[in-house]
């Protein structure tokens, strides 16, 4: 009996730790759920959220979304095609707000060959290659891409913030959360934290969110976005502890 109380205690105490481990938004308060995705069965994946680009695949299994590079899709079918050979696995949520709240869990897969493993790359965007962090073996950036700069400007993209430190681990399950609103954007990972401000970040942004990966795909087990709410009461203490720590 008492065997069994002390594993009941800690398994509560686990419990607690990943609970408490999850990030929660630090610039505002989430507001209506928009869509919540746990991925317990296929048709989880539906068109009217879920787009898929350059010949990406799909499969749901054990309760996870697996998104498939054509690469890997079309190993030893001898198909051939545009993508064919391409080992970017490119998805993303359609149909949001402008502002809004996103969380997440996700795995990168470790590639199979060395070269690739070393050139592991990862892009998570609010609006394809608006708002992009660049996550990857050498470290994690957030910047402005050329959509919102301008795609025809000779400075095509614009650093915000900056994590050398924060390097991409394959087979890792990762908690993530993005939230934009107005002229600003946190995107929390592992525990870090990138913060960006600029007017641009106003204009508009597709109402996606993308996720594409090199090497053999990725996983995700669950996603939810919510509609961006009020700013929280402590944003503006948190907004200067932010710029303090990246200056």
């Amino acid at each position: 009996m008492k065997y069994l109380l002390n594993s009941l205690f800690l398994a509560l105490a686990l419990s607690s730790a990943v609970l408490s481990a999850s990030p929660e938004p630090l610039m505002v308060v989430p507001g209506e759920r928009i869509v919540s995705l746990e991925f317990d069965k296929a048709s989880d994946v539906s068109k009217k959220w879920i787009s898929f680009r350059k010949e990406t695949t799909f499969k749901v299994k054990n309760g996870h979304f697996h998104v498939i590079p054509p690469v890997v899709a079309n190993e030893g079918t001898g198909k051939k095609s545009k993508w064919g050979d391409s080992d970017f696995a490119r998805a993303g949520l359609v149909g949001l707000p402008k502002d809004y709240v996103c969380r997440f869990r996700w795995k990168y897969n470790k590639p199979t060959n060395a070269k690739s493993l070393a050139k592991g790359l990862v892009y998570i965007d609010m609006g394809h290659r608006v708002i992009r962090t660049t996550f990857s073996r050498e470290g994690t950036t957030l910047l402005l891409e050329n959509h919102l700069m301008g795609r025809d400007k000779e400075v095509s993209s614009k650093v915000l913030r900056e994590a050398p430190e924060l390097r991409l681990e394959p087979d890792r399950w990762y908690e993530i959360i993005a939230e934009v609103k107005g002229t600003e954007v946190v995107v929390q990972i592992d525990g870090h934290v990138l913060y960006g401000n600029d007017e641009l970040i106003a204009k508009d942004r597709y109402g996606t969110f993308n996720l594409d990966a090199t090497g053999t795909g990725y996983l995700l087990d669950r996603i939810e976005i919510r509609s961006a709410g009020d700013f929280r009461a402590d944003w503006k203490t948190t907004r200067k502890r932010l710029i303090k720590d990246g200056s």
